[in-house]
């Protein structure tokens, strides 16, 4: 059969509800949850209740309670049952790709196809599972593509046991991390660094000419291929090998979820989807290093990491990345003493806690840290932007992108006639653990106006923020608190609704420049007044201000006004 036909087994499992809407539709609010939380039992019980109780049950349900026991919980369905809710079609080509094998011979990672009876039942070697498209992604090229399938293996919803070492990791949160955060303009070329189930490359797919995905599992590539076929996506070149190693050409656009899991070099079981391999954080220090000569100019990097923080060495992955023309922002997310960080990952491969295995784990993990004298591991993520021929065009892509997260454009501030910073290049990095707030076009375009907003203010000096009129992000709410009866406010706090959820502390000069920021006035012109009200100097409260407003700014919670500068 022609891999074109694959695209009937996800038609036909979109037209029976097997989705994430409806199948929460089906079990109900309080068993999706128990879904979420890697609990699959109500789920099981209730889709087999359905199945028993077909005279009672609508056709429909029926059908869509097979495709979930089948798919998302690995259980033998009947040939009969199996072959209805998938139509004789998509039946015939799920068995011949191998997606359904008999149900008494079910041998998870065999690629071929599997002889499948008349009678008896059948089961699903690999997992399908239905990915809801989050905000920002690109859609709307047929109908039904808001949704997305993926293969993977089967993994602890069902399995309790330890997972295999060559396991194929479905959709799990750093996944997803790395999906809201990724920028989605149409780019020529683009790269998924260690593809593990493909969900990358996929959504890569929607927004590039060609995409280019990498990984060392041979099993991994095999059931992004499934996938890529299943969703009827076909400019993913799958390239066998270690990280960018594959690689022989510079991309537009890069992401890399690599496996970077801190684990001992011992006899602790490792993981190729999620364990590095090497000692320490060499792995990712080793990716991060390499990323800017991937990079065409005016190319992006997108990943995610773990790394080590240790009494000789506090900085990070903006200290690696020592090419002159790529910009790097390290956002951390998270920073875990080793003995939270091996528990983590050691409760993550299926181990009992307690039991010997675990203790042996803990044990090796503890004396690995000790050895390069750790005392934090850090998660986070690494952006990175490689400055095209002129600076001056980077400045405009940039700026081009903040307009659409609503909010004004980044100024053109050229000519200013300040002796500030010629290149726009910045490497930083910033720690901000708050909840993430909802971001209504995306965390990828929230960042991305932030990367702009620190370009801008890599080049400029204070003359030219003094210069500059600003006006305060639509989302913002302050909130003044009071000692009971106490007129003045104890303090004041200025919290973004949108972004990572961030909270600032404002002074009462602050705080007033806040409030009559709404593009009329520049920063210099603003200091002048709240300096005659509050009765301090004006160029002590201009030069406070410049370095409280830089703050805000590269945070997104100020915003330089196009055309602000007032010469």
């Amino acid at each position: 059969m022609s891999e074109l036909d694959m695209t009937l087994v996800a038609d036909r499992l979109y037209r029976a509800g097997y989705t994430v809407p409806r199948l929460r539709q089906l079990w109900g609010e309080p068993i999706a949850s128990a879904v979420v939380r890697n609990n699959a039992a109500p789920a099981i019980h209730y889709c087999q209740k359905v199945l028993n109780s077909a005279q009672a049950q609508e056709p429909f349900d029926q059908n869509l309670a097979a495709l979930a026991l089948l798919f998302h919980f690995h259980r033998d369905v009947s040939t009969e049952t199996a072959r209805a809710a998938l139509g004789d079609d998509a039946f015939d080509v799920a068995v011949d790709r191998g997606l359904l094998v008999d149900g008494a011979n079910d041998a998870a990672g065999k690629y071929d196809a599997a002889e499948v009876g008349a009678e008896g039942s059948v089961s699903a070697p690999f997992a399908i599972t239905p990915y809801d498209l989050p905000v920002g992604v690109p859609r709307g090229f047929r109908p039904g593509d808001e949704n997305l399938y993926l293969v993977s293996d089967h993994g602890t919803l069902i399995n309790p046991d330890v997972l295999d070492g060559d396991f194929v990791l479905g959709l799990g949160g750093a996944g997803r991390t790395l999906v809201s955060l990724t920028p989605r303009e149409q780019v020529s070329v683009s790269a998924d660094i260690g593809t593990g189930c493909g969900i990358q490359a996929l959504l890569l797919a929607r927004h590039s000419d060609r995409v280019i995905a990498t990984d060392i599992s041979e099993r991994a590539l095999h059931l992004t291929g499934l996938s890529a076929e299943l969703n009827g996506v076909g400019n993913i070149e799958l390239r066998a090998g270690s990280m960018l190693e594959p690689l022989h050409e510079q991309v537009d656009l890069l992401v890399s979820n690599p496996p970077f899991v801190i684990t001992p070099r011992t006899n602790v079981t490792t993981f190729e989807y999620r364990d590095a391999g090497m000692t320490g954080d060499r792995l990712v220090r080793s990716l991060f290093t390499a990323i800017p000569d991937s990079l065409k100019p005016g190319g992006r990097s997108v990943c995610l990491g773990n790394w080590e923080t240790t009494s000789a060495r506090e900085a990070g992955p903006e200290s690696w990345v020592t090419d002159p023309d790529t910009s790097v922002l390290v956002i951390e997310r998270e920073g875990l003493d080793p003995i939270a960080y091996a528990e983590t990952w050691i409760r993550d491969g299926g181990i009992p806690r307690a039991s010997e295995e675990w203790n042996a784990a803990t044990a090796a993990w503890m004396d690995d840290f000790a050895s390069r004298d750790v005392s934090e591991v850090v998660f986070g993520y690494v952006i990175m932007h490689k400055q095209s021929a002129s600076a001056e065009d980077d400045h405009g892509d940039e700026a081009a992108q903040a307009t659409g997260n609503d909010v004004p454009t980044i100024a053109d501030h050229a000519g200013a006639g300040d002796s500030s910073p010629s290149s726009s290049t910045f490497k930083t990095t910033v720690r901000t653990t708050s909840a993430i707030a909802n971001n209504p076009h995306g965390l990828g375009q929230f960042v991305a106006t932030t990367f702009a907003l620190r370009s801008w203010l890599a080049t400029a000096g204070a003359e030219e923020i003094a210069n500059t009129v600003f006006t305060r992000s639509p989302d913002l709410v302050e909130h003044r608190h009071h000692v009971p009866g106490e007129s003045d406010p104890s303090s004041i706090t200025l919290e973004q609704g949108i972004g990572f959820g961030q909270v600032f502390d404002l002074d009462t000069a602050l705080a007033g420049f806040v409030s009559v920021a709404d593009g009329s006035l520049s920063l210099r012109q603003t200091a002048v007044a709240l300096a005659q009200l509050l009765d301090v100097n004006p160029t002590a409260l201009e030069d406070q201000l410049i370095a409280q407003v830089r703050q805000l700014v590269a945070a997104g919670a100020l915003l330089p006004v196009n055309g602000g500068n007032l010469e």
